[in-house]
């Protein structure tokens, strides 16, 4: 599945020199990337598309395509990137998101550390970039499905012990799942990843870092940045804060 998302104008006003295009490319991930024009993510994009000298084109492609067009040039700019998903010597914007992941677990069996779930069944969602000290740990065992709303309904079943899903991911699920008696600590994250957009190591993806940062400090600054993000909070994460 490909969709080709344009945040401006191929060209600049009559008159003037065609301008080159910088193509980004990101993924589909629940909330954040849903469709070519869905997902705070997406609208982030275009907020600093609206606000940037520099004209650019994202286009939503599977995991594995999107992190090979990157890494193999044929893609400027590539999102969210996290320091396990992209190239080391890729260059790294301002943080706009940090992705926590907590642990979902049955009322009745809580659980609170990662050292709990030490011998137990636990499921992850493939193609999500979780951190090393997480996924390559030998103590858990790990089963993988397809989304997070499979692995919901794993949990309720007790197929598994607990699911380590990003917050607002895991609550989207657990609303679309429609099951019951399952619950987060959210006073304890067992990991925090820093999202970012990464460019290219050359001249253009330094130019593009430049006006990228600038209008992410600019958006901080002015509560904007916050307020995309929150445009497609779970309904339940609304009523909780």
């Amino acid at each position: 599945m490909k969709f080709k998302y344009l945040v401006l104008p191929l060209f600049c006003i009559a008159g003037s020199v065609e301008a080159k295009v910088a193509r980004l490319v990101t993924f589909p991930i629940p909330l954040f990337v849903e469709s070519k024009d869905k997902g705070s993510f997406l609208k982030l994009a275009n907020e600093i598309a609206s606000r940037s000298k520099s004209k650019f084109k994202v286009d939503v492609l599977t995991s594995n395509k999107a992190k090979l067009a990157f890494s193999n040039g044929k893609a400027e700019g590539f999102f969210p990137g996290m320091d396990n998903s992209v190239p080391k010597d890729a260059l790294k914007s301002t943080p706009f998101y940090i992705r926590t992941n907590f642990i979902f677990y049955r009322e009745k069996r809580p659980f609170k550390t990662f050292k709990e779930l030490y011998g137990k069944n636990v499921g992850l969602t493939f193609r999500y970039h979780y951190p090393a000290e997480i996924q390559e740990n030998s103590k858990v065992k790990f089963i993988y499905a397809d989304d997070d709303v499979a692995n919901m309904r794993r949990l309720a079943d007790g197929t598994i012990d607990a699911f380590i899903v990003e917050e607002r991911s895991g609550l989207r699920a657990l609303e679309l799942s429609k099951v019951q008696g399952i619950n987060y600590s959210r006073e304890n994250p067992v990991s925090n990843q820093d999202c970012y957009f990464a460019f290219r190591n050359d001249e253009e993806g330094q130019n593009l870092l430049k006006e990228f940062n600038a209008v992410l400090e600019q958006m901080k600054s002015d509560g904007s940045l916050q307020k995309v993000l929150k445009l497609t909070e779970p309904s339940v994460m609304k009523s909780n804060l």
